[in-house]
């Protein structure tokens, strides 16, 4: 399991990483205007280092999510698309409920931003589940 973690987090990380700059150079990033009127709007983006820090937190959060669903869906792709599934479900509704039911803040950019993610953590599960199946890693 160790060679599994030791391979999977960095894949994960790399994933997010392509997938934002991906984002970024077709144009898919939220729009954070709706935050201006506010006053809330982040002027530059995040530090690289505090970028790679949540990278690194969610890739240990989704390997951790997803040797806890191996074996359990019936399929090994199964428990890919269940991990992003889960993954998805606390980092894109639920996030943006407790924005807007705890502020006064427009769901937007919120809700684009979790769709956005809605293709990115399943297939990260995809990929999660590939190695575990190619690493032979067993339940």
């Amino acid at each position: 399991m160790t060679r599994f973690v030791l391979f999977a987090v960095p894949l994960v990380v790399l994933a997010m990483a392509l997938w934002g700059w991906g984002a970024d150079l077709v144009g898919l990033e939220p729009d954070a205007s709706a935050l201006d009127v506010f006053g809330v709007a982040r002027p530059r983006p995040l530090p690289a280092w505090a970028l790679a820090g949540a990278w690194l937190l969610e890739a240990f959060g989704l390997t951790g999510l997803f040797l806890l669903v191996q074996g359990r869906s019936g399929g090994w792709w199964l428990d890919g698309l269940l991990t992003g599934a889960i993954a998805w479900i606390f980092r894109g509704p639920l996030l943006v409920l407790t924005i807007s039911s705890l502020t006064r803040l427009p769901r937007q950019p919120w809700w684009g931003h979790a769709l956005s993610w809605l293709a990115l953590y399943p297939l990260c599960g995809l990929m999660l589940a590939a190695l575990a199946r190619r690493s032979g890693l067993r339940r």
